[in-house]
């Protein structure tokens, strides 16, 4: 398929400014960088399968692992699982001791206490606890249609598959601290595609030549985007396979249910399809923190005055995430880069948004109103060009 001299010169210029933010030091830098990060993450998390036994002798990862996988094949957690379970005396290893949480949150007591009804009615506890959180909530006022619904797809868990997923868990649970500092990376890079160095100020060369001003524009926020998003996806394949080589791809089928911190999810998904959740929200993220940044920069033009500002405005949402102000969380924060990739509360967290008498959950509205928003500011920024062009500002 030919393309007509516009395009290739568009593409050609898209190259151009591509090398420009991206020698071979800098990408060499990235995959450093990432895999910095990925490493750090994954030590860190092997660190907490290193325990001790009732003995006081250290327990290693590895150990630890290989009794999750051997003991764990085919397991659910039934009636079987969980008087096996109260027969231990001590819960030493990971698949032990998970379980042991998962009832505590369902009774309120450990394994070791549960009584045969208790064990017979673990699913009715589970959803008489998922309705009191429902009718309990303080912040939100569910209508009986949503309330419904809810319990429907409570209820429709009737048991939980218990296999080794270990990988899975720790995978997409650090994508929370992963992720933002993948985005702030990207930032960075992205920095000079806009701003203007005063060292080296080669604006007004760049916009004499034949590529013209408006192509010029067009052309790096296109680069911003394609190079933003190849990173972006570059470095969680990176994280992906790092983090998965000591746990192995084991239980990518197994309901997220099965782990401590999602078991009162009313999402029936699997670790697999909350890992490309994760991913996709993620890149929803980077999207929007890309238009605030090429916003930024075409306002503030000089590269130190848009760090400052992007500085301020990340530090303004970090402070927001640990002051956690619900009513800040969700009309603001939800919709704003740090937020959108602290992803497990997507899938307990329960937050609803109604518009024209229709429910949306917290993970579709949050996707659907940051893709917007991050649309109107590369709008915006678009718009703040031609002025400046129309005005004789460069």
């Amino acid at each position: 398929m030919l393309m007509n001299g516009d395009e290739v010169t568009m593409i050609e210029i898209v190259k151009i400014e591509s090398k420009r933010i991206l020698s071979k030091r800098t990408i060499l830098l990235s995959f450093v960088m990432i895999f910095l990060f990925s490493a750090c993450s994954l030590y860190l998390s092997l660190r907490h399968y290193e325990v001790l036994d009732v003995n006081g002798e250290t327990i290693t990862w590895q150990e630890n692992l290989t009794h999750a996988k051997t003991y764990l094949q085919g397991k659910a957690i039934d009636w079987e699982l969980l008087s096996f379970m109260r027969q231990q005396e001590n819960n030493v290893y990971i698949d032990e001791y998970s379980i042991d949480e998962i009832v505590r949150l369902n009774y309120g007591k450990s394994v070791q206490e549960l009584t045969n009804v208790e064990i017979d009615n673990f699913y009715q506890a589970r959803l008489s606890q998922i309705r009191s959180m429902l009718w309990e909530n303080r912040y939100i006022q569910y209508t009986q249609e949503e309330k419904e619904s809810f319990l429907q797809k409570a209820s429709e868990l009737s048991e939980i598959p218990y296999d080794y997923a270990e990988g899975w868990k720790v995978l997409n649970r650090d994508m929370s601290t992963f992720v933002p500092l993948l985005i702030l990376f990207i930032s960075v890079l992205l920095f000079p595609l806009f701003g203007n160095d005063p060292k080296v100020n080669m604006t007004e060369l760049y916009r004499s030549t034949r590529y013209g001003k408006k192509k010029l524009d067009t052309a790096r926020i296109l680069t911003a985007l394609a190079v933003g998003s190849a990173l972006y996806f570059v470095g969680i394949f990176v994280f992906f396979v790092i983090k998965m080589i000591p746990f192995g791809l084991n239980g990518g089928m197994q309901y997220i249910q099965s782990n401590m911190t999602t078991f009162f999810s009313l999402y029936n998904i699997t670790y697999l399809q909350q890992f490309f959740i994760n991913a996709v929200v993620g890149f929803v993220a980077l999207l929007l923190d890309i238009c605030i940044l090429i916003l930024i920069t075409v306002v503030m033009e000089k590269i130190m005055n848009s760090a400052v500002v992007f500085a301020f405005f990340w530090i303004t949402l970090l402070l927001f995430d640990q002051m956690y102000i619900w009513q800040v969380n969700h009309y603001f924060a939800n919709f704003m880069p740090l937020r959108l990739t602290a992803f497990s509360h997507y899938y307990t967290g329960n937050e609803v948004y109604r518009f024209f008498g229709i429910s949306f959950s917290v993970l579709s509205w949050s996707i659907l109103l940051s893709g917007m928003i991050a649309g109107v500011l590369l709008v915006l920024a678009i718009s703040w060009q031609k002025i400046k062009r129309k005005r004789g500002l460069y």
